[in-house]
C-alpha cells in the first residue's frame, strides 16, 4: 500500500474544519507559504519533547527505523508485539486507507495496552483539552482498536506549566504531565469513523472539493486562494462572529455585510462596520477628540515584548511562562512635540526582568501619561509584581494611575473599513498612516519577536546571524512605538 494514499492522523485533524484544506495540501503544495520560524521552533520543541517523554519508560524501544515506509513500520511493530514488547515508541497500525503512528504504546498493569500522545500544549482537565487534541488521539485509538489492538486507556502527554524549573537539566519526569483521555475518545468514536469516511471520498477526487466557507478559514494556509470568489465584505469578518452566527444570517439570504438590513439585531460593534460599509465615509465618534484631550504630557508611549519557551530559559521560571526581555519607548513632551526614543533590550542569558524593570522605570517614573495598545503591558507587570520582581509593583501603581489604553480609544470612537473587524495595530496602522509599514521587517510580530529572541541567544546561532536578529528586534519593537504615535497623531487630524 502506498503511504500517499494513506490518511495520516495530521491529516484527519486538519481535515475536522475542511477537507478541503488535506486535498489542497495533497495536490497543490505551491500554494502553502514556507514554515516561518515559529512554525520551525515549534517542530523542534515537539521532537525535543519527544525525546524526554521516552525517558518516562525505561523498557521501551523504537518500533520501527527512520525511513520506513508504512506497511514495513507496520510489520515492524507487529514483530515486536509477537515477540513480547511491553513498550514501543512510534508503533505503527493500518486499517484500511487509515495510518496511526503511536508515539508510547505500553502494557497496561490491568490488561491491554495505553497509549500515550505527547503534545507541547500544557496540562488541562480533560473537559478543557481542545477538540483537535482530541480527535487527534481518538484517531489513533480507532485505528488500532480495528487493527486488532486491545486498547484500555489513552492519555495525553502534555507539558506541566506548574513545573518551575531550579536549573538543573530538564527531565521528562519533572516536565511532563499526563491526562488520562480514554471516556473522552469512547465518545468521539462514531465521529471518527463517519469524518474518515467523509475525508476518504474527498480526497478520491480529481478536483477541489466544494466547501462551504466560515470562520475557521480566516487562519488557513490557503485562505486567499479559497476565497478568490468571496464577497469583498464577507459574514467572516463581522467582529467577533461564531461560525454559527454566519450560518444563521446565511439562512437570511445575507451573504455579505453590506446586504445586512437595518432592523437585523447586531451588537454595536458589527452594526458599526455595516454602516462604514454601507456609507462608504468611516466613522469618527463625537468622543473621539476629548479622548485625545484628556491625555496630559509629557506622554510616553511603550510596547513590551515577551518569551514564553515550553524549556524554561531563567531560574524560578515555568513553562510557558511570559518573560519579558524587551521594551520600547517613544516620548512626547508636547502632542506637537518630535518623539524621544529609549529601548532595552536583554544581552544575555541572565533573567531580564529586574533590569526591565528598572530601565523603564527611569524613563516612565515621571510621565504623566502612559500610553499603550491594550492591556497586555498592565498583564506583565502584575505578573512580575506576583513574582516580586524589583520595582514591578511600583511600575504597576503608576501605569495603573496613568493608563491611556490607545487601542480602547480607537476601538470606541474609529472605524475605518480597511479595519475589516479588527484594531490591532498591524491592522489601524496602514489604514491611518499609510506610509507606514511592516512589511519590510525581518521580524514583524510578537511571535517572530520571541522567536527570534530565542534564537539570538542560543548557543547554535552564528555571530552575524545573532546581531542581525539583535538589530531587527530592535527595528521592530521601535517601530510599534512609533506607530503607536504616528496613530495618535493621526486621530488628533480626525478630530479637528
Amino acid at each position: 500500500m502506498e503511504d500517499a494514499r494513506l490518511i495520516t492522523k495530521t491529516e484527519f485533524v486538519r481535515g475536522l474544519d475542511c477537507v478541503r484544506r488535506v486535498w489542497l495540501d495533497r495536490n497543490r503544495r505551491d500554494l502553502k507559504p514556507p514554515l516561518s520560524l515559529a512554525s520551525l521552533e515549534r517542530i523542534e520543541v515537539g521532537k525535543r519533547l519527544g525525546r524526554l517523554a521516552q525517558e518516562r519508560y525505561a523498557s521501551g524501544v523504537l518500533a520501527t527505523q527512520p525511513g520506513a515506509n508504512a506497511l514495513e513500520a507496520s510489520e515492524s511493530t507487529k514483530a515486536l508485539l509477537d515477540s513480547g514488547a511491553d513498550c514501543l515508541f512510534e508503533a505503527t497500525f493500518l486499517y484500511g486507507q487509515r495510518l496511526a503512528r503511536l508515539d508510547v504504546l505500553s502494557k497496561y498493569e490491568e490488561g491491554g495496552w495505553i497509549i500515550d500522545e505527547v503534545k507541547s500544549s500544557s496540562v488541562k482537565e480533560p473537559k478543557k483539552i481542545d477538540e483537535d487534541k482530541v480527535f487527534d488521539l481518538a484517531f489513533q485509538l480507532h485505528v488500532a482498536r480495528e487493527a486488532g489492538l486491545s486498547i484500555s486507556q489513552t492519555r495525553l502527554v502534555l507539558v506541566d506549566t506548574s513545573y518551575t524549573w531550579d536549573g538543573s537539566p530538564i527531565t521528562g519526569q519533572v516536565l511532563l504531565g499526563t491526562v488520562d483521555m480514554t471516556e473522552i475518545c469512547e465518545g468521539k468514536a462514531e465521529q471518527v469513523v463517519s469524518l474518515c469516511s467523509v475525508l476518504s471520498e474527498a480526497l478520491q477526487r480529481d478536483s477541489e472539493p466544494v466547501v462551504e466557507t466560515n470562520t475557521h478559514c480566516k487562519s488557513c494556509d490557503y485562505f486567499e486562494h479559497c476565497h478568490k470568489s468571496s464577497p469583498k465584505h464577507d459574514l467572516i469578518f463581522l467582529p467577533r462572529i461564531t461560525s454559527k452566527a454566519v450560518n444563521d444570517l446565511r439562512a437570511k439570504g445575507y451573504t455579505s455585510i453590506d446586504q445586512i438590513p437595518e432592523d437585523e439585531k447586531l451588537t454595536d460593534a458589527r452594526r458599526r462596520m455595516r454602516d462604514v460599509i454601507l456609507s462608504g465615509q468611516p466613522l469618527i465618534g463625537e468622543g473621539l477628540r476629548p479622548a485625545l484631550e484628556a491625555i496630559p504630557f509629557p506622554a510616553v508611549f511603550i510596547d513590551y515584548e515577551s518569551s514564553n519557551p515550553a524549556f524554561p530559559m531563567y531560574p524560578g521560571t515555568r513553562p510557558y511562562q511570559q518573560v519579558c526581555f524587551q521594551w520600547s519607548a517613544h516620548l512626547l513632551d508636547s502632542p506637537e512635540s518630535a518623539p524621544r526614543h529609549f529601548e532595552y533590550l536583554a544581552s544575555s542569558l541572565e533573567d531580564p526582568r529586574a533590569e526591565f524593570c528598572r530601565s523603564l522605570w527611569d524613563v516612565v517614573k515621571d510621565c504623566p501619561a502612559i500610553v499603550h495598545y491594550t492591556g497586555y503591558e498592565i498583564t506583565q507587570l502584575k505578573a512580575m509584581a506576583t513574582d516580586g520582581v524589583p520595582l514591578a509593583a511600583e511600575l504597576l501603581e503608576i501605569i495603573l494611575a496613568r493608563s491611556v489604553d490607545l487601542e480602547k480609544i480607537v476601538s470606541e470612537h474609529v472605524y475605518f473599513e480597511a479595519f475589516k473587524g479588527k484594531t490591532s495595530i498591524k491592522v489601524v496602522l496602514p489604514a491611518l498612516v499609510p506610509s507606514m509599514s511592516y512589511k519590510d521587517l525581518l521580524i514583524a510580530d510578537g511571535t517572530a519577536a520571541a522567536t527570534g529572541f530565542r534564537r539570538m541567544l542560543a548557543e547554535t546561532t552564528s555571530v552575524e546571524e545573532s546581531q542581525a536578529l539583535r538589530t531587527a528586534l530592535l527595528e521592530y519593537c521601535c517601530q510599534d512605538t512609533l506607530a503607536m504615535v504616528e496613530i495618535y497623531q493621526a486621530l488628533r487630524k480626525l478630530a479637528i
